[in-house]
Order: C-alpha cells, then sequence, then structure tokens
C-alpha cells in the first residue's frame, strides 16, 4: 500500500514526511493508494469534499536570501497575520490575503528586503522622502534610489 499526503484545499500531493501544504498553508492528509485495497486512514472509500476556492494572496515582500525571508515571516506572524512564502531562483516572496496588507506593511516596515506596496497606497518614499523599506536609511525627496543601498524607490526625476 502507497502512502502519499495531499492538501485537502488544493488536492495537491506531497510526500509522507510533509505536514504542511507549501502552496495554502493547510495541514495535509494521509492518502493510501486505493488502486491497490488501500483505504483512506479517516475511513473515507469515496473522494473528498470539493474544498472552497482558495483565498487570493498577493506579493507584499521580497527577498533574495532565506534569513531574511524567515525573519519577516517571524514579524508576520508576531502580528497575526496570515502569509504564504513562495521562492525560486529570483529570490523569495511572502504573500498575504489583499484584507491584510495593510497590517503586514506596518508590521515589515523598515525590514531588509523589498515591501511591496498596492497602486492605490500612499506615495512612496522617492516620491516624498523618508526611509528606505530595504535599509532604513533616509531617503531625501524625490530620489530614485536609496543613497545608502541603492534600492530603487520610485521617486521622479
Amino acid at each position: 500500500m502507497t502512502h502519499t499526503r495531499y492538501c485537502p484545499n488544493c488536492d495537491d500531493e506531497f510526500r509522507p514526511d510533509i505536514v504542511l501544504c507549501s502552496d495554502c498553508g493547510g495541514e495535509l492528509e494521509d492518502r493510501y493508494d486505493e488502486e491497490k485495497g488501500g483505504e483512506r486512514r479517516d475511513g473515507e472509500t469515496g473522494e473528498p469534499e470539493p474544498a472552497a476556492p482558495p483565498e487570493e494572496y498577493r506579493p507584499v515582500f521580497g527577498c533574495m536570501e532565506s534569513a531574511t525571508l524567515k525573519e519577516a515571516a517571524g514579524l508576520l506572524t508576531a502580528a497575526k497575520v496570515p502569509f504564504r512564502a513562495t521562492g525560486c531562483s529570483t529570490g523569495f516572496q511572502l504573500l498575504v490575503r489583499e484584507a491584510d496588507q495593510s497590517a503586514a506593511a506596518t508590521a515589515l516596515q523598515g525590514r531588509e528586503g523589498v515591501l511591496a506596496v498596492p497602486d492605490d497606497a500612499e506615495p512612496t518614499v522617492g516620491a516624498e522622502g523618508g526611509a528606505c523599506p530595504a535599509c532604513g536609511a533616509a531617503v531625501p525627496a524625490a530620489a530614485l534610489e536609496c543613497p545608502e543601498c541603492g534600492l530603487v524607490v520610485g521617486g521622479e526625476e
């Protein structure tokens, strides 16, 4: 009997040693190969009930280092903001629900990395000046990039 784990929300399969879904963060359930006469651990023999569509998550933070992502994820956890984390060769991202973007931005302000700001948000640091979202250095108004770390902050020339 073959044993795999699956996410009841996304219906993705995982190795037996994985506990949480990498897409939605939900707890995985055990599934046994039914073709060989196995049964699911919970005693159900039919297909799982269709899950509600997952909520849409949007990027709120990006970085290149896993340690930076872990620190930012800890801040969101402390602020009780639900999130998802993704990563690939181009870097890492933290994603939150649209309703939680403001709380996430507040929790992550001043952290090393790139803070994603929704289109309808207040003007960027580069337009009005302020603290760099990556390194916290003072950025003058209308600056194109942070004078300390070089982060493009979106000011006008």
